[in-house]
C-alpha cells in the first residue's frame, strides 16, 4: 500500500449548507489541515471540478449542480435528518453529527477516494482477504488502511470511511491521549494537525500502535482494533468520563449509518470489536440509489 500520487487528483470541496459555527470550523479545518479547496454556502456554483460535496436536506436538490462540477470518482456526502431519500449519496450522516466526527468522515472519504484513484489500489487483493492482521502509528497509515479493508466488503466507501473514523479514534482520542474538547478546540483555531504532530513526537507517545484483527466469516465480517491508551478515564466516584462518553455514543451513531451492525466496547474502552454482517450468497444487497461518478 504505497503513497497515493495526488498530484492531478482535484482536491475540491463544496460545503454546500448555510453558514454556521460547525460549517466554519469545518473549512477551516479542511483548508489549513487537508489544502482542501473549500466553496462555502449554497449559493456559490464552483469555478472547477468538485471532488466531494456535503449536503444537507435544505439544498438536496443543488447536489445536480455538483454533478455537472464532477471529478473523477466525486463523492456526495448528505448530512441528513432522513428526507432527500430519492437523491443519490455516496454516504448519509446524522443531521446532528459533531464537527469533530464530520471532519474525520470527509477526510476518510477523500482517503478512499484517493485509493480509487490510485493505479496501484490492490482493490482485487482486497476482496479475497479473509484474516489477517495489522498495525498502525499515523492518521496517513490508517487512510491507507481503511482503503484497503473497506475495498473487501461490501458498500466499499461507506465502510471504508467507518474504518477510518474508528482509526482515527484509537490515534486520536486513544494513543495520543487527547480530549474531546481538545479536539473540538484544535479544530476550531486550525492547529489540530500540528498538535497531532506534536503529541506523536513525544517519547512518552512515539511507540503507541492500534492494532486491527480483520476475520470473514460466511454471515459476518469482524473488525478488532485495540489501542495503547487509557480508555475512558473514571472518576474518584466511578463516574465515567461524560464528555467522551457521549462522543462515544454520537460516534456510534455515525458508524451504524456507515454500516456497522454492531459495536461493543471492551477493556474501558481501549479496544472495539465492530462487525458487518454479510447478505447470503446468491441474495441482492439491499437497495440504495447509486451515487454517479
Amino acid at each position: 500500500m504505497g503513497a497515493t500520487d495526488t498530484s492531478t487528483t482535484p482536491r475540491r470541496l463544496w460545503l454546500c449548507m448555510a453558514d454556521s459555527p460547525r460549517m466554519r470550523n469545518l473549512s477551516r479545518a479542511l483548508a489549513e489541515g487537508m489544502g482542501v479547496t473549500v466553496y462555502l454556502g449554497p449559493t456559490i456554483v464552483p469555478d472547477g471540478p468538485i471532488a466531494v460535496m456535503l449536503a444537507d436536506d435544505a439544498n438536496a436538490a443543488r447536489v445536480q449542480t455538483a454533478r455537472q462540477h464532477a471529478a473523477p470518482h466525486q463523492k456526495v456526502v448528505l448530512v441528513t435528518g432522513g428526507a432527500s431519500q430519492a437523491v443519490a449519496a455516496d454516504l448519509r450522516l446524522p443531521h446532528d453529527i459533531d464537527t469533530g466526527s464530520l471532519g474525520t468522515a470527509i477526510e476518510g472519504l477523500f482517503a478512499f477516494r484517493e485509493h480509487e484513484l490510485s493505479p496501484g489500489s490492490a482493490l482485487g487483493a482486497a476482496k479475497t482477504l479473509q484474516n489477517a492482521a495489522f498495525s498502525v502509528q499515523t492518521l496517513g497509515q490508517a487512510r491507507q488502511l481503511a482503503g484497503f479493508l473497506g475495498s473487501a466488503m461490501p458498500r466499499a466507501c461507506e465502510r471504508a470511511v467507518g474504518l477510518y473514523v474508528l482509526l482515527a479514534n484509537a490515534i486520536e482520542l486513544g494513543n495520543l491521549g487527547f480530549s474531546v474538547a481538545e479536539k473540538a478546540q484544535g479544530l476550531a483555531t486550525g492547529t489540530w494537525d500540528r498538535k497531532l504532530a506534536k503529541r506523536l513526537s513525544e517519547p512518552s507517545y512515539a511507540s503507541r500502535r492500534a492494532q486491527v484483527e480483520f476475520q470473514r466469516g460466511e454471515r459476518m465480517i469482524s473488525i478488532l482494533i485495540q489501542d495503547d491508551g487509557d480508555g475512558i478515564t473514571t472518576g474518584p466516584e466511578g463516574q465515567g468520563d461524560t464528555l467522551r462518553s457521549d462522543y462515544r455514543a454520537r460516534s456510534t451513531q455515525v458508524l451504524k449509518a456507515l454500516g456497522f451492525a454492531e459495536l461493543t466496547w471492551l477493556g474501558g474502552g481501549s479496544t472495539l470489536s465492530a462487525s458487518i454482517v454479510l447478505e447470503p450468497a446468491g441474495k441482492p444487497a439491499a437497495a440504495r440509489a447509486p451515487a454517479v461518478s
